[in-house]
């Protein structure tokens, strides 16, 4: 299946839509103030923002911004994004319903971040002009959260 650029960036608000209703579960399934409840909290604030900066990419959307012009880089994106931990709708929250400990939900949050990173670094091969640098924040930003969670692991 062909996306194009427009759907890329709905699919990574998508994502991060997920990101925030995982993250927000996770942390209301916690009862006790903790270390961990409070980073599920700061992380859903962050995929809040990661969600405004795609917005602004669609808002400001131009057909140059993204390339995926080859059969190849849309599939393999088309791959990257179906096999997100969080590429389809509700994913997020539906999967925080299954978590019964604190631990499952870092394994859970850590594997969201790297599959992330795996999504967006692909998604900046064919990412052109300003767009490039919002992407590569993003990545940046993925990575830290992904270090952040591994300190709890």
């Amino acid at each position: 299946m062909y996306y194009s650029g427009q759907e890329i960036v709905e699919i990574a608000v998508r994502i991060e839509e997920n990101g925030n209703a995982f993250y927000t579960a996770a942390a209301n399934m916690i009862k006790e103030d903790t270390e961990i409840r409070r980073l599920f909290f700061d992380l859903a604030e962050k995929e809040i923002v990661h969600i405004a900066v795609f917005q602004r990419l669609a808002e400001k959307f131009d057909a140059e911004s993204f390339d995926f012009s080859t059969e190849d880089a849309s599939a393999y994106i088309n791959h990257l994004a179906e096999s997100h931990i969080f590429g389809k709708s509700d994913s997020g929250k539906n999967l925080a319903k299954t978590l019964t400990t604190p631990k499952e939900g870092l394994d859970v949050a850590f594997k969201f971040e790297n599959d992330s990173v795996a999504f967006y670094t692909e998604l900046l091969k064919y990412t052109r002009s300003d767009s490039k640098r919002l992407v590569q924040q993003i990545i940046d930003e993925e990575k830290e959260h992904a270090g952040e969670i591994e300190k709890f692991l």
